[in-house]
């Protein structure tokens, strides 16, 4: 008896995984994610960043502009990330010629950073060109800001306090442009991006040299998710995030599939139950 239950559980689960667990598809996908330094072979505090700069997800690594090191400058609580990247503002910077993402709604871009100037403008991370197209965070002056290449640059009320670790994510949400601060809504807009074209970047301007950023950038993050979908629990605004599991959706056949076998089971040991009691 204590192993036809064990059997009858067992495939219970195993059907209710196919059938109803496994039928929904994953909110947020993460197109990369790029840690500066966590995922880069014999990255220590001091060195020169690797040339390229690997993501720890997906496949697209950042050539390095420049002598950006490693730091190991402390992060926000409570479980700091080890290592950030530290550029000087002047030269520094990664990236590459072509864009992550041809998105123009329901796409997002993340990053922790730690400036030591405001001093001009600067390129936080940015997809496409910033004259023309594309999206990306902005350091405008002594505020932070959304940057929409030839359309938009806003930021509403906000000031950049230097040498403090402070989140930033610009999130475009069903015809909605989001800027959160540390994982507030400071400004919105209803203007959106020109198709991205041109390059991606962390730390300098995408496609020439220009908007150096002066100071620490860490754990920077593109992604996008399903209309309607999006919440402020998907930002990393603690720096012990880790990407969620992506989550393989299954046709509904399968899930009619999995439910006749669930219902094939019970009938089974309904009738067995019942020759039981003859």
């Amino acid at each position: 008896m204590k192993y036809r239950a064990s059997a009858r559980n067992a495939l219970i689960a195993w059907v209710c995984a196919f059938a109803v667990c496994g039928s929904a598809d994953a909110v947020v996908t993460t197109i990369a994610t790029y840690k500066l330094g966590e995922a880069d072979a014999g990255a220590v505090s001091g060195a020169l960043a690797a040339n390229p700069t690997t993501p720890s997800v997906g496949a697209t690594a950042l050539a390095r502009l420049g002598s950006p090191t490693y730091s190991t400058i402390p992060a926000p609580s409570p479980r700091p990330s080890p290592l950030s990247v530290a550029f000087n503002g002047t030269s520094d910077g990664f990236r590459v010629g072509s864009v992550l993402s041809g998105a123009t709604d329901n796409f997002g871009i993340e990053a922790w950073v730690r400036p030591t100037s405001n001093t001009g403008n600067a390129t936080i991370a940015y997809n496409g060109n910033t004259s023309t197209s594309g999206w990306g965070l902005f350091r405008n002056g002594s505020a932070y800001a959304i940057l929409y290449g030839g359309n938009v640059l806003t930021g509403g009320t906000n000031t950049v306090e230097l040498g403090r670790w402070t989140h930033l994510a610009l999130v475009r949400a069903s015809g909605t442009t989001t800027l959160y601060k540390d994982g507030v809504a400071i400004a919105s807009t209803p203007t959106g991006p020109n198709p991205p074209a041109g390059g991606f970047s962390i730390g300098v301007n995408p496609i020439s040299a220009g908007e150096f950023f002066a100071g620490n950038i860490d754990e920077v993050r593109v992604f996008t998710f399903a209309a309607g979908q999006f919440s402020t629990a998907d930002l990393s605004t603690s720096l012990s995030y880790t990407d969620p599991p992506q989550v393989v959706p299954v046709n509904s056949w399968q899930a009619l599939f999995g439910l006749f076998l669930l219902l094939m089971a019970a009938g089974v040991l309904s009738a067995r139950r019942f020759s039981r009691t003859q």
